[in-house]
């Protein structure tokens, strides 16, 4: 250990040349983990803040709740407590008078469900033609008492109340009740009558059977895999990661072999002196070691950094655990880059290493 930090003293360029590499390495593992959890949530956090356990769905529907079409009537049809009817559409909302419009995902349900968000400041819809928005929309200017309007329909909407943070689809959302969504959605403004549209049902309990073959129960977890999207862009962002993984114990590997071929006179005098293959290998790992803790640590800053300073548009998100588990693995890839060398180190010949 002491032999391989006083090298490393010695030759600070050299070793802080490829610490930078390591950073790098380090930086773009952590940042594309805080893009893969932003998107993540981006994607679910409206569905997680339900706190539910199954969706029911149109058999027919994929899976995917924006393909599924169905009637508050299908409640009937489905026993047990705690089930409430949720109607969704992607649309765009104007406020009133003005031209700029905010992608959203618009969604209803009852207003006494447990689905709908603890309103933090105004109050819960308790009328027609009344949202609650969440703090993002507030952050892009939507205010409590504006006037607005969702997609080509021309119906006033009021927001009476906002919630905290919710985006589902990567984009803000608001809630109302079943009714005034289905107004909303109805084509032409054609009148809208009971059985109300929705598309899908929500429940909390766990001994939930349905008599209706037109339906499909799904656990949460299995409705979040489904969401378009999802589950691609997931493991497209998680494989890079563990590319990177690799490319790590690749370029330690790499240089300490090519470290330890320069080194073999300056070994073979070792051994000479007595001093014995795994302490020559405890050098060199020690080395590695120092080089990747340093580069986690300075990639965990930057990352940090990178958190509190993104855009609020910008879909990035840390998970302290996560990133905790991803450093350590870079020093783990890192130590068994190093490990690479073992071989050459046992098989230097002390006699033919000094001439």
């Amino acid at each position: 250990m002491y032999l391989g930090l006083k090298e490393m003293r010695r030759e600070r360029l050299r070793f802080s040349l490829l610490t930078g590499v390591m950073v790098l390495i380090a930086l773009v593992v952590f940042v594309l983990a805080g893009l893969a959890n932003g998107l993540s949530q981006g994607n679910r956090l409206a569905i997680d803040q339900w706190q539910a356990k199954y969706v029911y769905l149109n058999k027919d529907a994929n899976k995917n709740i924006s393909a599924s079409q169905l009637t508050t009537a299908a409640k009937n049809d489905v026993k047990g407590r705690k089930v409430v009817p949720v109607s969704l559409t992607n649309t765009a909302l104007q406020k009133a008078g003005k031209s700029t419009k905010i992608n959203i995902s618009a969604l209803a349900t009852n207003r006494d469900a447990f689905v709908m968000p603890k309103v933090t400041h105004g109050h819960a819809v308790n009328g027609k033609n009344q949202v609650i928005i969440s703090k993002n929309l507030k952050d892009q200017g939507v205010k409590i008492g504006d006037q607005i309007r969702l997609g080509s329909n021309t119906q006033l909407l009021k927001v009476v109340g906002s919630y905290g943070k919710s985006t589902y689809s990567i984009a803000p959302t608001l809630y109302t009740d079943i009714s005034t969504l289905a107004h909303i959605k109805s084509v032409g403004g054609q009148p809208v009558t009971k059985p109300l549209p929705i598309n899908a049902l929500i429940s909390k309990s766990s001994k939930l059977t349905s008599n209706d073959h037109n339906l499909q129960r799904l656990p949460i977890n299995t409705f979040i895999q489904n969401l378009p999207g999802y589950s691609a862009e997931q493991t497209t962002l998680n494989t890079m990661i563990y590319f990177l993984f690799a490319m790590s114990l690749a370029i330690i590997g790499i240089f300490m072999y090519v470290l330890t071929l320069q080194k073999q006179s300056l070994f073979g005098v070792m051994k000479v002196e007595g001093i014995g293959t795994n302490h020559i290998l405890a050098s060199v790992v020690t080395q590695a070691t120092v080089m990747s803790l340093i580069s986690v640590i300075i990639g965990l800053a930057v990352t940090i950094l990178i958190g509190n300073v993104a855009p609020s548009g910008m879909p990035f998100a840390l998970n302290y655990g996560q990133l905790g588990i991803y450093g350590i693995s870079l020093v783990v890839a890192s130590i068994l880059g190093s490990l690479l060398s073992w071989r050459t180190i046992a098989h230097i010949n002390p006699v033919i290493a000094i001439k």
